[in-house]
């Protein structure tokens, strides 16, 4: 499924990722948002991607990666505690 590559109209940049990829990654629970409230960036196959009107992106700087790892880590606690007061 990689290798769909879908054209920004704007930019006439291919993206990394199509949509219904990424659709159906996360319908069948082989990707994952970054929170339940944060959708412009998800994990998959091992890697993070980046939300755009095109597609999805892969994110391939280390850094950025492990910021979003962080990030994910702090939303999750955050995520329950949500769920937590309001009996969820």
């Amino acid at each position: 499924m990689r290798g769909t590559k879908v054209t920004n109209s704007d930019a006439s940049m291919m993206a990394d990722l199509s949509h219904a990829v990424m659709d159906a990654a996360l319908a069948d629970g082989d990707a994952r948002f970054l929170s339940e409230t944060i959708r412009d960036f998800a994990r998959y196959r091992e890697s993070w991607w980046i939300f755009d009107r095109a597609g999805w992106w892969e994110v391939t700087r280390a850094d950025v990666a492990a910021g979003l790892d962080l990030m994910e880590a702090n939303m999750r606690l955050a995520d329950r505690a949500v769920r937590r007061s309001s009996g969820a």
